[in-house]
């Protein structure tokens, strides 16, 4: 499993302010976690690991190789929001997690 960390500095003096709840979290970098998992099905403890570790507020995972018969629960824990996009064929897949306190969604685009 290939992993690369970044760390986001504010843009141009700005502040990140993330909301939770009553919760608010001012001036925190966003730690970004990049992973080539090249299976994660069976490195779930190595990835989660690597997750404790880190803490990322998002998670950007690389040939997954899931599969959509593969439930998200089997994976990935709860306190992310999970977007997959999983290959029909062997080997592909790509998947973005983000901690559920950073308000996001899914948009498609033509």
């Amino acid at each position: 499993m290939n992993l690369a960390l970044r760390e986001s500095e504010p843009v141009s003096g700005e502040e990140r302010v993330a909301t939770a709840g009553a919760q608010q979290i001012e001036d925190k970098p966003l730690v970004l976690l990049q992973v080539n998992c090249r299976s994660i099905l069976n490195k779930t403890l190595e990835f989660w690991n690597l997750v404790d570790t880190y803490n990322p507020d998002v998670i950007i995972g690389t040939e997954s190789w899931l599969r959509e018969e593969i439930n998200n629960a089997e994976v990935f824990r709860d306190d992310y929001t999970t977007f997959r996009r999983d290959r029909c064929t062997r080997g592909g897949g790509v998947f973005i997690c983000v901690k559920n306190y950073i308000d996001c969604r899914e948009l498609w685009a033509d």
